[in-house]
């Protein structure tokens, strides 16, 4: 580039500025390819030079007087008219801190009612400028599905690039990334057997979200968007995030959402009862049904289906024609007493005159027989 002076500037070697301009032409065409030369001279990450770098630029004219070659001279902030190198100051300013983060869905899931710690998954990106530490959480109280899944748990499960100190995998909570690295996130829920007693059909969902927040910075300072004017000697924080399904743009957050679909539908537990007679036995020997008689019952309870039928208790009120036989009650194959003791079964103390057999919870497909035996009046 060259300027020739007399009393105007002509610059010649570049089209942009073949023709008769001002000074200020010629200072903007260096100033551009110095800053290239800069720009592409300094670590830059995919997502933008990183938090902290300072850019310095310096613009260099060099010009003639008639036909005398003078010193190039250098700019300067406030001005600089001294020719020779390193007579100028560079210009500085300092990149701000990008807080920018992406989560991503990986897939859907399919369950069954009753599954334990079925696994979503996800990837969360910093696509920042620095080093941030993100807090995950999920939300599986959503309101636009079928039904909630049950004691979800986060874990970071894997790390892209190289390792930051101290993070050991599986690990749950915070996690830092530096800029551009990627971390594994898992979601294992329990399924449950039904919706609040209502069951579950095939293809039910749930939906899961996981939300990701920037908490604190490389050095462990909050995170928190610069509220002041833009100093370029200081690194700002600048909140240039996206909204996510369950956020706002620019709020330091990003979520993503993965459902699990019942592959199947609730298949509640049956209970059945059988009471029929076992025995009778008259005063004689015999088998009539006289004063006297020893009748023994036979309560069958039997189970089918799935699932757990809770606080089952059996009771068996005294015919008002007969009379409860004293420690006649046997569960199975074991003898039960009539006192309220460890065997759960008692007569007339939970109830008067009625026969109580507290049998708990019971899983589905299970099967009790349970005597006991009165006399006619």
């Amino acid at each position: 580039m060259k300027i020739t002076f007399n009393n105007k500037y002509y610059i010649t070697g570049n089209k942009s500025c073949s023709k008769k301009v001002n000074f200020l032409c010629a200072l903007s065409m260096h100033l551009s390819f110095y800053l290239f030369i800069l720009l592409f001279s300094n670590p830059v990450y995919s997502k933008g030079v990183a938090a902290g770098t300072d850019v310095a630029n310096t613009a260099i004219v060099n010009y003639t007087i008639g036909t005398l070659t003078q010193e190039p001279i250098e700019s300067s902030p406030n001005g600089n008219t001294l020719p020779g190198n390193g007579n100028g100051q560079p210009t500085l300013f300092k990149v701000d801190r990008k807080i920018d983060l992406l989560v991503t869905s990986n897939s859907n899931t399919n369950v069954n009612p009753g599954d334990n710690q079925a696994e979503l998954t996800f990837t969360l990106q910093n696509e920042g400028n620095d080093t941030q530490e993100f807090n995950l959480i999920s939300d599986y109280t959503l309101a636009s599905d079928n039904f909630d899944s049950r004691n979800c748990n986060v874990e970071v499960t894997g790390v892209n690039g190289s390792a930051l100190p101290g993070v050991t995998l599986p690990t749950s909570g915070n996690i830092k990334l530096k800029a551009d690295q990627q971390a594994s996130v898992s979601i294992k829920c329990d399924i449950p057997l039904d919706n609040n007693g209502e069951s579950i059909e095939a293809g039910d969902t749930s939906l899961i979200s996981l939300i990701a927040t920037v908490e604190k910075n490389q050095d462990g300072s909050a995170t928190t968007a610069s509220s002041a004017a833009n100093d370029p000697m200081k690194i700002d924080t600048v909140f240039a995030d996206s909204a996510g399904l369950d956020d706002s743009q620019r709020d330091a957050m990003h979520s993503a959402r993965s459902s699990y679909i019942a592959s199947s539908s609730t298949v509640f537990p049956n209970l059945t009862m059988d009471k029929t007679i076992v025995s009778m036995v008259d005063p004689d020997g015999g088998n009539s049904a006289i004063t006297g008689s020893e009748v023994t019952y036979k309560i069958l309870v039997s189970t089918s289906g799935a699932g757990t039928i809770n606080s089952l208790i059996v009771t068996d009120p005294t015919p008002a024609e007969m009379t409860y036989k004293t420690g006649s009650i046997k569960l199975d194959t074991t003898n039960l007493s009539d006192a309220s003791d460890a065997d759960k079964a008692d007569f007339g103390i939970t109830t008067a005159n009625t026969a109580t057999i507290n049998l708990g919870n019971i899983v589905a497909g299970s099967q009790y027989e349970i005597q006991l035996t009165y006399i006619i009046n």
